[in-house]
């Protein structure tokens, strides 16, 4: 109590406390990251890696199933899913629930550690890390009439290299693009004039290569198509490249025809009619989506004005869902706390609603402190949290401050009304708290991934709650004192009291008689 009467008594104390917290509630819900979903810590750990121009047959047998070998004995793994398409690779390995993450990850680093001697000397050696859900931004969509399709795809590079380096953007995809090929058209009768069969000759074609391997090869009928990562990178190279063919030394352009393209895509994509490449953004799990999505508008309008030729558009904004929501969740809270003034006006009189309506932003200010504090973000189930409590958080406040005034109304001076009240009330409001936040501490028990979306609902509703339970018994007494009066509500409810009261007397008098009754 005195700890409550120091408060009480420290006007200027406690009116800048009041404030602070305010404006840190305000700072900390403009700085919490905003997204449509929680940033989750997946059981699972990623291995990838890749040999730019390596067909998948090529990869799996230099790299990926002696990876593979080197961590399947380590314990904890339950799973083991690989994924290999040309040029890169990706073993996903699930994880037990009891074994502990970071333990298996250094065990999978040390094996692919030791197993670097057996890739090739060239290639970059294989990461792992535990795997994270993405956080799916927007797309960008690039699309022109005069431009062709090698130019559009060095222009989406230029783009994402200038999106990749705002802020809070983790990474940017290019979809739709491709690399480029060349077609080796072989000439028989060349061939055939040179002394050198088709096999001999294909066989040192795939030597050009600076590092193997040159790529994957297609041969349908007369034509092989090369990757061109680790080969010659002009025409006139790979028409010069001297050959040694069953013993003799033959140009290529001597016995081939050779042409430089685009290799076919396997995604075909269009928007608004037109054939495009698609930016896929992803932000980082520091970064406000509703923030990085109004910079990455500006910046496309300023795309347009700096490239004509371009139709840029951006769909698919994970913001706009988020935005909708958090209005939902305002208008809600806005919603409430007019319901629950006018409610309390009614019910009780004008001076305690208007001390309890202002005591919920406050609750909700200590919520958003600790939710920024802790790490955690706004999305779609800590806002649902904070719907679930909103109709809880003002029970305290109505207790404490009814109690008060009682004590006003029975003749007591202000002061000694607010102490004796307060101190009536803090066991039985404490206790109706706590029986509130341990009937969400089992949820704090689920395992599995439901866990990690889960765990967020108890943790904004329990804050949100502790924040009440200060508000009404640091904060809430001194207003007390400022504002209550002696004085009737808007409506009298003195005769249904009464009539309660006679009802209840009555039930009491026979009360063996109603237990029976209810039992039945």
């Amino acid at each position: 109590m005195a700890f409550i009467e120091y408060f009480i008594k420290n006007t200027r104390l406690n009116h800048v406390l009041l404030l602070f917290i305010l404006v840190s509630g305000i700072i900390a819900y403009r700085d919490i990251p905003k997204e449509l979903f929680p940033d989750v810590t997946l059981n699972m750990i990623d291995v990838s890696g890749g040999y730019a121009g390596s067909s998948a047959k090529i990869l799996d047998k230099m790299a990926v199933r002696d990876i593979e070998e080197s961590i399947e004995g380590i314990s904890g793994i339950k799973t083991t899913e690989t994924v290999i398409v040309p040029g890169r690779f990706d073993i996903i390995l699930t994880l037990r629930d009891d074994a502990d993450p970071i333990d298996v990850l250094s065990k999978v680093k040390d094996a692919i550690a030791a197993n670097r001697q057996y890739l090739p000397p060239d290639m970059v050696e294989p990461t792992a890390s535990i795997l994270t859900r993405k956080h799916d931004l927007l797309s960008i969509s690039l699309a022109s009439k005069t431009l062709d399709r090698a130019g559009l795809i060095k222009k989406a590079q230029e783009i994402k290299r200038q999106i990749i380096h705002l802020p809070d953007i983790a990474e940017v995809k290019i979809y739709g693009d491709a690399d480029e090929e060349v077609l080796v058209s072989i000439d028989p009768k060349a061939a055939e004039a040179y002394g050198v069969s088709t096999r001999s000759l294909l066989s040192a074609i795939s030597d050009i290569s600076y590092i193997y391997p040159v790529g994957n090869i297609e041969e349908p009928g007369n034509y092989l198509f090369l990757s061109t990562v680790h080969g010659p990178k002009g025409e006139a190279a790979w028409r010069n490249a001297l050959l040694q063919v069953d013993g003799r030394m033959v140009r290529l352009g001597d016995v081939a025809t050779v042409t430089r393209h685009l290799e076919k895509t396997s995604t075909l994509s269009s928007f608004d009619t037109l054939d495009n490449i698609t930016l896929r953004v992803y932000k980082s799990a520091e970064g406000d989506a509703i923030s990085l999505s109004k910079k990455l508008h500006t910046f496309v309008e300023k795309l347009k004005k700096r490239h004509p030729e371009l139709e840029t558009a951006i769909y698919h904004d994970s913001s706009v869902p988020i935005k909708k929501r958090l209005d939902v969740i305002i208008s809600n809270i806005m919603f409430g706390l007019l319901l629950i003034f006018v409610t309390m006006s009614l019910l009780i009189n004008l001076r305690i609603a208007s001390i309890v309506t202002l005591g919920i932003p406050f609750s909700f200010a200590i919520g958003l402190i600790f939710i920024y504090y802790a790490g955690y973000t706004i999305n779609i189930v800590s806002l649902l949290g904070a719907l679930i409590v909103i109709g809880i958080v003002v029970d305290d406040a109505v207790v404490v401050a009814e109690n008060i005034q009682r004590h006003i109304d029975e003749g007591m001076e202000r002061h000694t009304a607010v102490l004796r009240g307060v101190k009536e009330m803090v066991l039985p409001v404490t206790l109706a708290t706590l029986t509130t936040v341990v009937a969400f501490l089992p949820l704090f028990m689920l395992s599995g991934e439901i866990s990690n979306f889960i765990v967020l609902i108890p943790i904004v509703v329990i804050a949100v709650l502790m924040g009440s339970l200060i508000e009404s018994f640091l904060f809430l007494p001194l207003h007390a004192r400022e504002v209550l009066r002696k004085g009737s509500a808007m409506v009298d409810w003195t005769p249904l009291q009464r009539r309660y009261e006679r009802t209840l007397l009555f039930i009491v008098r026979y009360k063996k008689s109603f237990l029976l009754f209810f039992i039945l």
